[in-house]
C-alpha cells in the first residue's frame, strides 16, 4: 500500500519565516520548551494537507498572531508518496493547494541536500480544499488516490458526503487534546450528531486498517448510486407509461412494429384516395376559385393537425418536468419532516442548556455573564457549545422556502398544462369548422360532378392523414416509451450487480475485520501492558473499534495519554506488519504529555516506537516534546530544538537564525 513523508516543511511571509531541515530520518523529534511553536510546526504541516487550522484564520476565536497578521504568507511542504517526490503550496487563509513534481537534489554523499521543483511542469495542478458543486475533484481526492485509498461515500440518513483525507487524518495526526480520554483527532469543524457519528469513526477506522474496506465502501456508494438511478428511472418509466395509456385512451396496446405497419397501410390507402379524386378532377367544370378555396381550407386543417401534434408533443415535455419537480419536492418534504422531528426532538428533551447544572440536571439560575460555578465568562463563548431550536429552525427556513420554489414550478407546470388543453380545445373547434365549411365549398361545385364520392373521397383523406398523424404520435411515444424502459432496466441490473457485488464484499469485511480487530487487539494489549502499570489486558471493542481496558473498569486520568497513543502507534504497527493495511506508514505527533501524566511513563510510551526500525520499512513519525521528555535513544533523531521563546519556531525575517 502506499506510504507518506513530509521530507520538509517551509513557511514564508512579509513579516516571518520558518524553513526546515530536511527530514532524512524515520523517527522525527522536535524539542521545544511550552509557547515556542510546536503545535504551530504540527499544524503547518497539516494545513500544507489541506487540513483546517482554527488558529490560522483572521476570524479564529484564538488566533496565532504571527501568522495572522503576517502578509503574502504561505506554507511549502515537500512530501514523498511511496517514493514519489511532489511539492505543495497553500497561501495561508486560500483554499487552493498546488502541487507541483518535485526531485530531490543529493550531496556528495548521497544524502538529500535540496528538492527541485519544475516550475513550468505541465503535471502541475491547483485543487481546491473544499468541494462543492464546481470543485469536485479536490486536493483529498489527489492523495488518497496516491495513497491507494479509495474515495468513498458515507451515507447517513438523508445526508451523503465524501470521506476526505481529514477525516482520515483523525487517526494519523495525534493533536494535543487536553482531554485523551477521545481517541479520534479533534474535528476541524464544529461537531454535530453527523460529523463525529459512531459510523462515521468506525468507517474511518475500516479504511485505514484494511484493503477490501475501501473496497466495501466503494461498492456502498455505488450500490446506493445504482440504487438511486433505478429508482428514477422507474418512476419516469412509470410516470410517462400512465400518461401514453390516458392519450390512448381505449385503443389496443400496440408496439412500435405493429403501428409502423399499420401507417403504412394507412399511407398506401391514402394513395388510392388521392388517385381516385384526381380522377373526379378531371371531370369537373374549371372553378378555379372553388378549387383554391378548397385547397386552402385542406391546408388549413392539416396545419391545425400539426399544431395539434406540436402542443401534445409539449404536453408529454411538461409532464415530464412535473414529475422531476415532485420528485424533488418528496426528497424536500422528507428532509422537512426529518428537521420537524429534530426540532419537536430538541424542544421536548432540551435536557442541557446554558442554565443546566452538568451533574444533576437540574435547572440553574444564573446570573448574566457567569457560569454555572459562578465564574465570569463570556456570554457569547459560553452559549456556543449548546444547540438552540432557532439554528434548527433557521434550516427549516431555508428547506420550507426550497419546497415553496418547488412548489412554485409545479404550478407553472400545471398553468401551462392548462393552456395548452385549452389550445388543443379550440384547435379542435376550429378544424370542425373548417370541415364544415369544406363541405360547403364542395357542395357549390358543377353538378356534373359525383359530389357525394368526392365528400367521401375528402373526408376518407382526412380521416387517413389524422389516423396517420396519430400514429405517427403514437410511434413517437411508444418509442420514447421502450427508451425509458430500457434504460430502467440497465439501471435495474446495474443495481443488482452492485448490490451483488456489495454483498459480496460485505461477506468478505466480516471475516477480515474479526481478524483485524483480533490482530490490533494483540498488537494494542502488548504497548499498553508495556506502558500501564495496572492494566492486565487491553483490546478494542469489535462494536466501535475502541479501547477496552481490563474489561472495561475505570482508570485514572493521565492513563489516557497511554490508552490514545498506543492506540496511534497500533495503526503504524498494523501497516508495518500487514501489507494489505492501507495505514500510509505517516503519524505527526503532538506533545503528548497531557493529563498530568508522569515523565518516566511518558518516556516509556514513547519508546515503544523504537520496534517500528525493526520492520525494515519506509515510515515516518513525526513527534513533538517538550525540553528532555523523551527517551535518551531518541537524540539523534532530533532535528529541531527549541529552547525558550527567543528561539522559538517563527523568526522575523529582520533576524534570520532560526535554530
Amino acid at each position: 500500500m502506499g506510504y507518506l513523508r513530509v521530507n520538509q516543511v517551509i513557511y514564508k511571509g512579509d513579516n516571518y519565516h520558518f524553513v526546515s531541515p530536511i527530514f532524512r530520518e524515520n523517527l522525527i523529534l522536535i524539542e521545544g520548551d511550552n509557547g515556542t511553536g510546536k503545535t504551530t510546526f504540527c499544524n503547518l504541516i497539516y494545513y500544507g494537507l489541506g487540513g483546517k487550522v482554527k488558529e490560522f484564520s483572521v476570524d479564529g476565536e484564538h488566533k496565532h498572531k504571527e501568522i495572522t497578521t503576517d502578509t503574502n504568507n504561505f506554507v511549502e511542504l515537500y512530501i514523498s508518496i511511496s517514493g514519489d517526490y511532489y511539492q505543495v503550496r497553500r497561501l495561508i487563509g486560500d483554499g487552493d493547494i498546488v502541487v507541483t513534481p518535485a526531485m530531490p537534489l543529493n550531496d556528495e554523499n548521497g544524502d538529500v541536500e535540496s528538492f527541485s521543483t519544475m516550475l513550468f511542469s505541465s503535471e502541475t495542478i491547483v485543487l481546491p480544499t473544499h468541494r462543492s458543486a464546481t470543485n469536485k475533484y479536490v486536493f483529498s481526492d489527489w492523495i488518497l488516490e496516491k495513497l491507494g485509498i479509495s474515495v468513498v461515500d458515507f451515507y447517513y440518513g438523508y445526508t451523503t458526503f465524501k470521506i476526505n483525507f481529514n477525516e482520515l487524518a483523525r487517526l494519523i495526526y495525534h493533536d494535543q487534546q487536553p482531554n485523551p480520554e477521545f481517541i479520534y483527532k479533534q474535528l476541524d469543524i464544529k461537531q454535530n450528531y453527523i460529523n463525529d457519528s459512531e459510523l462515521l469513526r468506525k468507517a474511518i477506522f475500516e479504511l485505514l486498517i484494511g484493503k477490501s474496506f475501501s473496497d466495501y465502501y466503494e461498492s456502498i456508494s455505488v450500490a446506493k448510486n445504482a440504487e438511486k438511478e433505478k429508482v428514477i428511472a422507474k418512476s419516469i418509466f412509470t410516470e410517462y407509461q400512465t400518461i401514453v395509456d390516458q392519450v390512448r385512451g381505449n385503443d389496443e396496446i400496440k408496439n412500435k412494429i405493429f403501428l409502423d405497419a399499420e401507417i403504412k397501410q394507412y399511407e398506401q390507402q391514402l394513395e388510392m384516395l388521392h388517385a381516385a379524386r384526381n380522377a373526379f378532377k378531371r371531370n369537373r367544370s374549371s372553378d378555379t376559385s372553388i378549387e383554391a378555396a378548397i385547397k386552402d381550407i385542406k391546408d388549413r386543417i392539416l396545419e391545425n393537425e400539426l399544431k395539434n401534434s406540436s402542443i401534445k408533443e409539449r404536453i408529454f415535455t411538461l409532464f415530464d418536468e412535473k414529475t422531476k419537480l415532485l420528485r424533488v419536492k418528496m426528497g424536500t418534504v422528507n428532509e422537512i419532516g426529518q428537521i420537524n422531528k429534530i426540532i419537536h426532538s430538541h424542544d421536548q428533551l432540551n435536557l442541557f442548556s446554558a442554565d443546566t447544572c452538568p451533574y444533576c440536571l437540574s435547572k440553574v439560575s444564573r446570573t448574566a455573564g457567569h457560569c454555572v460555578c459562578g465564574c465570569e465568562i463570556d456570554e457569547k463563548q459560553y452559549e456556543r457549545f449548546f444547540y438552540t431550536s432557532q439554528e434548527y429552525k433557521d434550516i427549516l427556513k431555508s428547506k420550507t422556502k426550497t419546497l415553496q420554489t418547488i412548489e412554485i414550478a409545479i404550478d407553472g407546470c400545471e398553468a401551462e398544462l392548462s393552456t395548452l388543453r385549452t389550445e388543443i380545445r379550440q384547435i379542435e373547434i376550429e378544424i370542425a369548422m373548417l370541415r364544415t365549411k369544406l363541405r360547403g365549398y364542395i357542395g357549390r361545385i358543377d353538378e356534373q360532378i359525383d359530389i357525394e364520392s368526392l365528400n367521401d373521397i375528402d373526408d376518407k383523406i382526412l380521416e387517413t392523414r389524422e389516423k396517420i398523424v396519430a400514429l405517427t404520435q403514437r410511434i413517437e411515444t411508444e418509442a420514447k416509451l421502450e427508451k425509458l424502459f430500457t434504460d430502467y432496466e440497465l439501471k435495474r441490473t446495474l443495481f443488482q450487480n452492485a448490490e451483488l457485488k456489495m454483498k459480496g464484499f460485505e461477506n468478505t469485511v466480516k471475516i477480515e475485520i474479526s481478524t483485524k480487530v483480533s490482530a490490533f487487539s494483540v498488537i494494542y494489549n502488548r504497548l499498553m501492558t508495556a506502558t500501564l502499570q495496572d492494566c492486565r489486558v487491553a483490546r478494542i471493542s469489535i462494536d466501535n473499534y475502541l479501547p477496552v481496558i481490563n474489561d472495561g473498569e475505570y482508570k485514572e486520568a493521565s492513563s489516557g495519554v497511554s490508552i490514545r497513543l498506543m492506540y496511534y502507534l497500533t495503526m503504524m504497527e498494523m501497516a508495518l506488519t500487514y501489507s494489505d493495511v492501507p495505514f500510509p506508514r505517516f503519524l505527526l505527533i503532538d506533545t503528548p504529555e497531557t493529563a498530568g501524566i508522569e515523565l518516566d511513563n511518558l518516556k516509556n510510551c514513547i519508546s515503544q516506537m523504537e520496534k517500528f526500525e525493526t520492520f525494515g520499512k519506509s515510515y515516518q513519525v513525526i513527534l513533538t516534546t517538550g525540553l528532555n521528555k523523551y527517551p535518551d535513544s531518541f537524540k539523534d533523531n532530533r532535528v529541531l530544538f527549541l529552547p525558550n521563546k527567543q528561539n522559538s519556531l517563527l523568526q522575523r525575517n529582520s533576524n534570520l537564525s532560526h535554530t
